[in-house]
C-alpha cells in the first residue's frame, strides 16, 4: 500500500472522492462530511454559551454586577455568532461544491498554542489529519472546498 492510499485511508476518503476532486467538486460524501463538520462547530458554540450561562448562575457570586452580565452574554453571543457562521460556510461550500487544487511542495509548521499547519503555495490550512502523517517538503496536490477554506483531499504529487 502507497502512501496515497494511506491518505485516502487516514482521511476516509474512496478514489472516487478523489476522482471528483480531480475534476474541481466535491464528492457527495465529502459534501455531507464538511457540512457535518460545521454543523459540529455551531453545536460547540451552543455547548460553550451554555457553560458560560451556567457559570454565570451557579458559580459566580451573586448578585451579578451589570459587567458580569455584559461580559458573560458577550462571550456567549461571540461563541454562538462563530459557531453558525463556520456552519454556514461549510453549508455554502457543500451547495457550491467547487473544489481549488493547490500543488506544490507542503511545508508543515506549529503556531505556538495555535496548533499545527499545513502550507501551499503559500496559502495555510489547519490540517485534517495528524501532521506526522505527510512528507514534509515534499509535494502534494491539495484539494481544497473553496467556500470553506478546508483541505478535503491530499495527494503527492507524482512521487507515490
Amino acid at each position: 500500500m502507497g502512501h496515497r492510499e494511506d491518505l485516502l485511508g487516514i482521511m476516509h476518503l474512496t478514489t472516487d472522492d478523489l476522482e471528483a476532486n480531480r475534476a474541481g467538486h466535491l464528492s457527495k460524501s465529502q459534501a455531507r462530511t464538511i457540512v457535518q463538520s460545521g454543523l459540529n462547530n455551531l453545536i460547540g458554540g451552543f455547548v460553550i454559551a451554555l457553560a458560560l450561562v451556567a457559570i454565570l448562575a451557579f458559580i459566580v457570586n451573586k448578585p451579578l454586577v451589570p459587567v458580569q452580565w455584559l461580559l458573560g452574554g458577550g462571550l456567549a453571543a461571540a461563541a454562538l455568532i462563530l459557531g453558525f457562521a463556520d456552519y454556514n460556510r461549510t453549508r455554502i461550500a457543500a451547495a457550491d461544491g467547487k473544489v481549488e487544487c493547490l500543488t506544490g511542495p507542503i511545508r508543515v509548521y506549529s503556531v505556538r498554542r495555535a496548533g499545527w499547519y499545513l502550507e501551499v503555495t503559500g496559502r495555510s490550512f489547519r490540517p485534517p489529519f495528524h501532521t506526522w502523517q505527510v512528507k514534509n517538503g515534499t509535494p502534494y496536490h491539495v484539494y481544497v472546498a473553496q467556500k470553506a477554506n478546508r483541505i478535503v483531499a491530499l495527494e503527492p504529487d507524482g512521487w507515490d
